[in-house]
């Protein structure tokens, strides 16, 4: 609770003005944008899309728009970050389609090492190689399980676990009671689960 109360103080000052709060918002929340960016790209995107690139057009988006957003309870900040991402990437990839790049007929080579391969390589907790190419690996894996989920389990995975959304907004979006959200919720974890252990 802590965290959303710094959230909610630091967003209604940086709406007023103050600029070291916004950039306490933009520290704290890079990693999960990165994160939310990465997901939302899918497979064809993620080797076209640098999603570095996105997260920091999401910052820019975050502080040239903070003053227009409009605090109506605890995850509308989230909820208003995630549509930054979706907006951004849907941005990134009409432009990609505007110049005749159809990446959808483009083979994707996955040999082709990304920014976002050598950061999962650099960050990992343990500096030993092993770990970090288990890091890798993990996250591959998971990314790869949520490209196979179908477009609303996908979607409602995004909005618990990266958009921290609760069972009664996510129920809201998609038009659904909290406990109707949470079994979906439930049942799209479990088709997760067993597309990560095939």
């Amino acid at each position: 609770m802590d965290d959303i109360n710094t959230t909610i103080r630091n967003v209604i000052a940086a709406k007023e003005g103050d600029k070291l709060a916004l950039d306490e918002i933009c520290k704290r929340y890079m990693g999960r944008i990165h994160k939310m960016a990465r997901q939302r790209l899918g497979p064809q995107l993620r080797y076209r899309l640098d999603s570095l690139d996105i997260s920091q057009e999401v910052i820019i988006r975050i502080i040239l728009g903070i003053d227009k957003f409009e605090f109506q309870n605890n995850a509308s900040f989230l909820n208003w970050v995630s549509k930054l991402v979706e907006n951004t990437i849907r941005d990134q990839a009409d432009h990609e389609y505007a110049a005749k790049r159809d990446i959808r007929k483009e083979a994707i080579n996955k040999s082709d090492e990304t920014k976002e391969d050598r950061l999962l390589e650099m960050i990992a907790i343990d500096p030993r190689i092993s770990q970090q190419l288990q890091l890798k690996e993990d996250v591959l894996r998971l990314e790869k399980a949520l490209d196979n989920l179908d477009s609303d389990d996908r979607e409602i995975v995004l909005l618990r676990n990266y958009a921290d959304m609760p069972f009664k907004e996510i129920g809201t979006e998609l038009n659904c009671k909290p406990d109707a959200a949470r079994m979906k919720y439930v049942r799209a974890i479990d088709r997760l689960t067993d597309l990560m252990s095939e």
